[in-house]
């Protein structure tokens, strides 16, 4: 019979010959022999600090999509020189922190772009606030069905503005957290609601100076419109707080 090998928790595990009284691959195949390269766990522990989500699977997606490319040892586990770890990290922080697709990350590790992570963020900065998606490109980055993001925008909690902004990517990100706990875009529709009566409560207190022609008044406006909401969420927060102490008996 072959090998069967089974990664999980940042250890390579695998059933079948050469196993372990435990059931682990043994040892000089878990770690590496040198110091310049380094397992599949190793780099998962090295990274976590900086990317909390970090995940074996999540390696293993960015391999499969041909982002990594990694040598192997004789028994199949994966090893990473301190390039691979590199550029890892290169892609981690675009599509984690700066939500750029995987296939835009791709286009530029192809076209020979350096790739250290902190060459990154100064260089895209400028141009992320105007970053739009296409749906495609939304359900990429957050590795998620595109009838996700679809269902976000028929309820009315992106795209909004008839394009899929740098903002929407993060709220869909946020949406998605909720998911896990089968808290569906259709039950977002209510809060999208609440939020829709807020802002038109803080409109009508402002429209005299947002309707003013000024560009002075209607900047203060904005401004005044932007600490309403900042209270609000404040206020909404801390009436949360107060209902969840409520939920113990």
């Amino acid at each position: 019979m072959g090998v069967n090998r089974v990664e999980n928790d940042g250890i390579d595990r695998e059933k079948g010959e050469g196993r372990t009284t435990e059931g682990y691959a043994p040892a000089q195949e878990r770690y590496s022999a040198t110091k310049d390269s380094f397992t599949i766990g190793e780099v998962v522990e090295r990274l976590r600090p900086e990317f909390p989500a970090l995940s074996v699977s999540k390696i293993r997606y960015l391999e499969r999509r041909r982002l990594i490319n990694l040598s192997r040892t004789r028994g199949g586990y994966r090893l990473f020189s301190s390039q691979d770890i590199e550029l890892l990290r290169y892609i981690l922080t675009l599509q984690d922190k700066e939500y750029l697709p995987l296939k835009v990350i791709k286009k530029r590790i192809e076209g020979g772009g350096g790739f250290t992570a902190g060459e990154s963020a100064g260089d895209l900065s400028r141009v992320l606030e105007e970053r739009t998606y296409t749906r495609e490109e939304l359900a990429d980055t957050l590795e998620t069905e595109i009838r996700f993001v679809e269902e976000l925008i028929s309820v009315g909690v992106i795209g909004r503005s008839g394009e899929l902004t740098q903002r929407d990517a993060e709220i869909a990100r946020m949406a998605l957290e909720m998911a896990k706990y089968s808290i569906q875009p259709r039950h977002l529709r209510g809060i999208m609601a609440a939020v829709d009566r807020e802002a038109a409560l803080f409109k009508q207190v402002l429209n005299p100076d947002l309707r003013s022609g000024d560009d002075g008044r209607v900047g203060e406006a904005m401004s005044k419109a932007r600490h309403l909401a900042a209270v609000d969420s404040r206020i909404k927060e801390l009436m949360m707080a107060n209902v969840l102490d409520t939920f113990s008996p």
